[in-house]
């Protein structure tokens, strides 16, 4: 508010104070809508910030699951627990799928409970508390087109809008038999399951009851692990009695059987343009794979323990084991030879994701805490505290 005129000295001053009073009313007059200028602005400013703080977001995030019944949100900018997700799960938080354009995640937990959350605001917007269909072991989504699936330990295969977390169908993938990995893809109509029924199932999701169009039984065991590349119509998969199958996605044949191993595979990562592979197993070794001839290449030895997740930077040819023995490895795949060993968990280091471009790993174990490692300078560079439980998942 402008200050009070001073009383006139003279006819003169007399004058320049009507103005001055003039001016004041006109100065009111205009500050009615003064107001919602403000709040406009004040509201444009709070949409920016937000804006801002979800793109922040968006560059550099990890997501965590864990047996304590809770989900966290974790800036490796900043270093800090963003959020916590708690208080709808009754079980532990098994699996969970991200829509990092929309910062939206879908989680599922043993007690057969779905949510879905706001990453940018850590609340819940929709929930599906009933366990009519079983523990939730896996989740894959395709945000663009709307779609998520899950597979339980039942052996069921649920189809969701993503959207709405409205449960669209369901179909006895696997009776009786636990469902290990769900991948789908909207585009070209399909959702692969991997279970322990020893079988691979390509199903239809195009029409309103999902319909099996495909069986791969090659496995003799458990299918523990599955990677696939819909573009190529490849696929491989482990099973617990350590064979790994490169197969064909749509005609379901055998392309080659790569054995080696002789325990229960973990973990797979694949590159078709490199024509590379390497799979984790329990028999506490890794094994790296060429594409082309199906011929081993080498075997990353040195754990005593099983291996339990991989990453792989397949431009630089480096990759990162992590182990029931407590410690992660660095390898260099063309030389075959471990460049390093990490040392800080306490307990086994269960699973692995990697930013290649900044050169950071992010470790996560069942001592509840997960680190972040400088690959380059071979040292932690924060250690995250704040789970109550073994963590199961990183996103």
């Amino acid at each position: 508010m402008p200050e009070a005129a001073e009383e006139p000295k003279d006819a003169s001053d007399g004058h320049e104070a009507e103005k001055t009073a003039e001016s004041e009313v006109v100065t009111a007059a205009k500050g009615k809508g003064k107001g919602k200028e403000e709040k406009k602005k004040s509201k444009f400013w709070i949409s920016w910030d937000s804006l801002e703080r979800r793109l922040q977001l968006s560059k550099w995030v990890a997501f965590s699951c864990s047996k304590d019944h809770t989900a966290k949100i974790w800036e490796l900018n900043s270093m800090e627990c963003r959020g916590t997700l708690a208080g709808l799960h009754e079980g532990t938080v098994r699996c969970a799928v991200i829509d990092w354009k929309e910062l939206m995640v879908i989680t599922g937990s043993d007690d057969g409970s779905m949510c879905l959350w706001s990453l940018d605001r850590c609340e819940c917007k929709e929930q599906w508390l009933s366990n009519k269909h079983g523990q939730q072991t896996c989740l894959a989504a395709d945000w663009e087109n709307q779609r998520a699936v899950s597979g339980t330990a039942q052996g069921k295969l649920c189809l969701w809008d993503s959207k709405r977390l409205a449960l669209l169908s369901v179909v006895a993938a696997h009776p009786g038999a636990r469902i290990n990995k769900v991948y789908v893809d909207v585009v070209i109509g399909l959702a692969v399951t991997a279970a322990e029924d020893g079988r691979c199932r390509t199903w239809d999701v195009t029409v309103p009851e999902l319909t099996c169009v495909g069986t791969f039984d090659k496995h003799g065991e458990s299918v523990s692990s599955m990677v696939i590349d819909f573009n190529k119509n490849r696929v491989m998969s482990g099973a617990t009695d350590g064979s790994v199958q490169f197969w064909h996605l749509k005609t379901r044949s055998s392309i080659a059987l790569l054995s080696g191993h002789t325990d229960k595979i973990n973990s797979i990562v694949m590159d078709l343009q490199k024509a590379i592979a390497v799979t984790a197993s329990d028999d506490e070794t890794a094994r790296v794979w060429d594409l082309q001839s199906f011929a081993p290449l080498g075997v990353l030895e040195g754990h005593t323990l099983a291996v339990r997740d991989l990453t792989a930077d397949f431009e630089e040819m480096i990759c990162v084991t992590c182990s029931d023995d407590t410690t992660m490895r660095i390898w260099d795949l063309m030389g075959r030879t471990c460049i390093a060993v990490l040392e800080g968990h306490a307990s086994r280091v269960t699973c692995l994701r990697s930013n290649w471009k900044r050169k950071l790993v992010l470790s996560a174990s069942d001592d509840y805490t997960l680190k972040l490692w400088d690959i380059e300078k071979q040292w932690c560079e924060e250690t995250f505290c704040g789970h109550a439980g073994a963590i199961t998942m990183l996103c």
